[in-house]
């Protein structure tokens, strides 16, 4: 029988690989998203497109209604634990369908950043639910190392706050790839899960890799958490954001991300992508793509 399933921060990267392949796949997708004029392409792939927004409780029961799964994204916020939690509400008062949550890496009480302590709190909502659960805490994403691309082709430099820390860095598309396995085919009852890459690396390693593959000397710049904290602000993210951004920095840079997991290929049954992979199949596209007149 096919699936029903509800995706909240449907226009985003993970959800935006997770929608067209449960479609392909036979299910029905209902898109919970904030502006419908960002998700032409999920609506191209089939999914039944819901504005909303996350404060709306009403809308969000509506999106709700028959389904058979939920995956419960929400965005980094101030507001994060009261938007999830009303995700969690709809879930519930629709018929208690299986629950999927995309939490973050190390989610806990004592987690070194604001962000880390709002997915715990919500984590420990969705274990208290009553609701057939899984929490994904997907370690940092290979894919932010796009923001990178414009620096490297304009000075051969790549500016970061993590100083030399490793991190076991993730492809978004083995965290999209691990979703559609639980929501189709379930066996994940109860679990928490922290998916990684298969390396923890240095992003002066990182920076090698794109410095081959681009045949041009790459070089990594580690800056202080303060001017990690003006990038972000200068990126209209807000003081929240750029906190939380600041202190991620310090603790990847103390070595807080520099560990792996096989989670993936439990998952899957495949081994995650490296970072070489990812370079090779996605982030080669942000050095090649036309430039704009």
């Amino acid at each position: 029988m096919s699936k029903t399933i509800l995706v909240t921060g449907a226009t985003g990267n993970i959800a935006g690989l997770v929608i067209p392949e449960l479609i392909k796949q036979g299910a029905t997708v209902k898109a919970f998203v904030h502006d419908a004029s960002k998700a032409e392409k999920i609506k191209e792939a089939g999914a039944e497109i819901i504005e909303g927004e996350y404060s709306d409780q009403d809308a969000l029961n509506s999106a709700a209604e028959g389904v058979d799964a939920v995956l419960s994204i929400t965005p980094p916020n101030p507001d994060a634990v009261s938007q999830a939690a009303n995700i969690i509400e709809a879930a519930k008062k629709s018929g208690s369908p299986f629950f999927l949550r995309c939490s973050a890496i190390g989610a806990a009480a004592d987690a070194p950043t604001e962000n880390g302590k709002f997915h715990f709190e919500t984590d420990e909502a969705v274990i208290a639910s009553g609701l057939t659960y899984t929490i994904l805490r997907p370690h940092f994403f290979m894919q932010n190392t796009f923001m990178s691309v414009d620096s490297i082709m304009s000075e051969g430099n790549m500016y970061l706050g993590m100083g030399e820390g490793k991190l076991g860095m993730i492809d978004v598309r083995d965290i999209a790839d691990c979703c559609v396995k639980i929501l189709l085919e379930g066996g994940h009852d109860s679990k928490i899960y922290t998916p990684t890459g298969p390396d923890s690396i240095s992003f002066s390693e990182i920076a090698k890799i794109i410095g081959e593959g681009i045949k041009k000397e790459v070089t990594y710049v580690p800056v202080t958490y303060e001017d990690v904290r003006k990038a972000i602000l200068d990126m209209g993210w807000g003081e929240w954001g750029a906190k939380v951004m600041a202190d991620y920095s310090k603790a990847y840079s103390e070595g807080w991300g520099d560990f792996t997991t096989d989670d993936v290929e439990t998952i899957t049954g495949n081994k995650s992508r490296s970072y070489k992979q990812f370079f090779d199949e996605v982030l080669t596209w942000g050095f090649n793509k036309p430039s704009e007149s």
